[in-house]
């Protein structure tokens, strides 16, 4: 198997990540990594054959296969479960704000959404799902993580992400820039339609034992719904659970 093949199948793995319960169709795994039908067929039914992507019967779409969790279950823990650590205060905050909330998690120059709880207003924020993947710096939880890196560190990140703003035309790397240092300023992350038209969101970032940032937890909302005002009154109930994570992950 050469490197090219490798590198399309992890690539297979990491779009069919972002596919959620449902899965993907072939078209779509074709589509958003422009491969021939060919290709992408054959870069799937080989992973099928290998346990780590399932084809359901009936609908006929791809989805992560359970080799994988398995696989993941064998891996020395020497990281924190971030998603296991979170996943209360991702309920907690869905329910006591009644907004969307989702948890990031870091992956090099990318944040990846490894929870996520719709609350109870009745008009949703539907920005992203979980597995979706995003450069640092697009959305709030990417903005607060940049903040919570030295700057020089952020400005090396910021360069090397920059070719791939182009598919997020809502926003460009002087909104990203500004953002970040006004994070800094204030300590969360802030997006006003930089990602979804209408979605405004706030965020946290997380950090581990070293106070290296790992992720993000943020609060998402339409709008109209995230006026300066409201933003002042989710922030202490966004940062009590920030601090409780964080301290489960200084144990």
């Amino acid at each position: 198997m050469g490197l090219q093949t490798v590198d399309r199948a992890v690539a297979v793995l990491q779009v069919l990540g972002t596919g959620g319960p449902a899965g993907l169709r072939l078209v779509d795994v074709q589509g958003k990594l422009k491969l021939s039908k060919p290709t992408a067929h054959r870069l799937l039914t080989s992973l099928v054959s290998h346990g780590l992507v399932e084809q359901d019967d009936v609908t006929r779409r791809y989805c992560l296969g359970t080799r994988l969790a398995v696989l993941a279950w064998s891996v020395p823990q020497r990281m924190p479960d971030l998603r296991r650590l979170g996943a209360m205060s991702v309920h907690r905050l869905a329910y006591e704000t009644g907004d969307s909330v989702y948890l990031m998690a870091c992956d090099g120059l990318e944040s990846v959404c490894v929870a996520y709880q719709w609350g109870s207003f009745p008009i949703k924020a539907i920005s992203i799902e979980v597995g979706t993947r995003r450069p640092l710096g697009v959305g709030a939880g990417g903005i607060a993580m940049l903040a919570a890196l030295p700057p020089d560190e952020a400005r090396r990140a910021l360069d090397i992400v920059a070719p791939r703003l182009k598919g997020y035309p809502l926003t460009s790397m002087p909104t990203i820039r500004r953002l970040v240092e006004q994070a800094r300023r204030t300590g969360y992350g802030v997006s006003t339609g930089h990602v979804a038209d209408g979605v405004s969101a706030i965020s946290v970032a997380i950090r581990d034992a070293r106070s290296a940032p790992i992720g993000s937890i943020g609060i998402a909302a339409i709008r109209s719904r995230m006026g300066p005002e409201r933003i002042r009154s989710l922030l202490p109930v966004l940062l009590e659970e920030r601090e409780q994570i964080e301290r489960q992950l200084a144990r």
